[in-house]
């Protein structure tokens, strides 16, 4: 059934994983770049001064971003199957794992060693945790009704 709680959380994951794409992750203040690292993008807030990175930079960002989303929405549509639906959503928690790793330990780390400057977090920094949050409780709802199904089968 569609009007489960997962599907709340699914969609609240879905929706946090979008605002990635809204909200900036970081700025960077070097010497010469003043840059806003976001999960799309790098934008350079200085007049006339070179591109530090190209656009293919952030591609794994933006596919696992991409993937995560199109993960959590492809759950919330196999409501008939409740191994898949807990398969994918781990499947999905190890991917925001990755996003998060991602972005902290090779990104922030590459960006400001680059410019010689320290990253200042902005609101979408927590946003991947979030969607990890909101999936880990879509994952607890599923085991749970999974665990009801069986129990209902045992007395069958």
């Amino acid at each position: 059934m569609i009007q489960r709680i997962q599907t709340v959380f699914l969609l609240l994951a879905t929706l946090s994983a979008g605002l990635l794409f809204v909200f900036p992750i970081a700025w960077y203040y070097g010497e010469f770049n003043t840059i806003e690292f976001m999960v799309y993008q790098l934008i350079d807030t200085v007049p006339g001064s070179q591109p530090v990175y190209n656009s293919f930079f952030l591609l794994p960002l933006i596919a696992i971003t991409l993937i995560s989303m199109g993960l959590s929405v492809a759950v919330i549509f196999s409501y008939k199957s409740m191994n898949k639906q807990l398969r994918m959503t781990k499947l999905n928690i190890f991917l925001t794992i990755v996003l998060i790793a991602a972005i902290f330990f090779f990104y922030a780390d590459h960006i400001g060693k680059t410019l010689n400057a320290l990253p200042q977090y902005e609101f979408g920094i927590f946003l991947p945790l979030i969607v990890l949050v909101f999936l880990i409780l879509a994952l607890r709802a599923i085991q749970r009704d999974l665990k009801l199904v069986r129990s209902v089968d045992r007395l069958r």
